[in-house]
């Protein structure tokens, strides 16, 4: 075994040793995205609905969502915890936490470059939660013509089937598996296609260190659930696409999208990225 092939085994190794403990923060530097392949299947564009100006300070009506803090709508809503206070006088002091389905009056202050309103995906279909229960993924995808049911893969451990390796990611990266499955099968056509691409970088973040479809699903995970909690958090309020373009979610927007979103615009820009997270995309 040469000193290259060594240190691919002793990198990989490390990889997978690293997955059975916390998710890793991994920096997305893409080594180039220029000529992105585009995502199957091909639609129709739809242009995205956006929202209007508002004059500072100008309520407007939300409706809580599961895991909304006041910190975190603050930020999402450019105003302060202490003026949705005064709007909301309902709310206890000693509350930051918001019930889901509270209805609420915030003062939102414009800002230039918010994204679209369109929601991709519920939270609930975001996370392996309680909906995942007795989804059983290996008979799911065996089911399926696609090429993914006779896929193997050598990590750490041994031989894993293609099953297998989405069980692994979502189960260590808290993601659901039938959006690793979805991703897989928009990105590479893994459930649909029997023929087996070029699975190196299947999911189109281009890093030699993340070959291989368990790697490209390691990134993808971890990245979207940067975007999640960084969104739930209020610490994510724009992002920055490969064009440099600026893009701020919209303030209405749920975590699940805005961590797709994010994911997608560290890959891709205008116009395949506003297909990609419109109605005619992964949706």
């Amino acid at each position: 075994m040469n000193r290259m092939r060594r240190f691919s085994l002793f990198l990989g190794l490390m990889v997978v040793l690293a997955a059975c403990g916390s998710p890793q923060i991994i920096s997305p530097t893409p080594v180039s995205t220029s000529n992105p392949v585009f995502p199957t299947p091909a639609a129709v564009f739809t242009p995205l609905p956006t929202r209007p100006p508002y004059e500072p300070g100008q309520l407007v009506d939300y409706i809580a969502q599961t895991g909304d803090t006041l910190p975190a709508l603050a930020a999402h809503f450019n105003t302060t915890e202490a003026e949705i206070r005064t709007a909301n006088p309902i709310i206890p002091q000693n509350a930051s936490s918001m019930p889901p389905g509270m209805p609420m009056k915030i003062p939102i202050y414009y800002k230039a470059l918010w994204g679209t309103p369109y929601q991709i995906i519920p939270d609930s279909l975001f996370v392996n939660g309680p909906v995942q229960i007795g989804f059983d993924i290996d008979a799911f995808v065996n089911a399926q013509p696609g090429w993914l049911k006779n896929y193997s893969e050598q990590l750490g451990d041994g031989p894993h089937s293609g099953a297998e390796i989405v069980q692994i990611v979502a189960l260590n990266f808290s993601v659901s598996p039938r959006l690793l499955l979805a991703l897989l099968e928009y990105f590479a056509q893994a459930l649909s296609n029997p023929a087996t691409p070029d699975v190196s970088y299947v999911l189109g973040y281009k890093d030699p260190f993340h070959k291989g479809l368990y790697l490209q699903l390691v990134w993808i995970a971890n990245t979207l659930n940067n975007g999640y909690y960084g969104w739930r958090r209020g610490a994510l309020t724009e992002f920055e696409h490969p064009d440099s373009r600026i893009e701020r979610p919209d303030p209405w927007q749920n975590a699940a999208t805005v961590g797709l979103q994010f994911t997608f615009s560290l890959l891709y820009s205008s116009p395949l990225f506003d297909q990609m997270i419109g109605p005619g995309g992964l949706a």
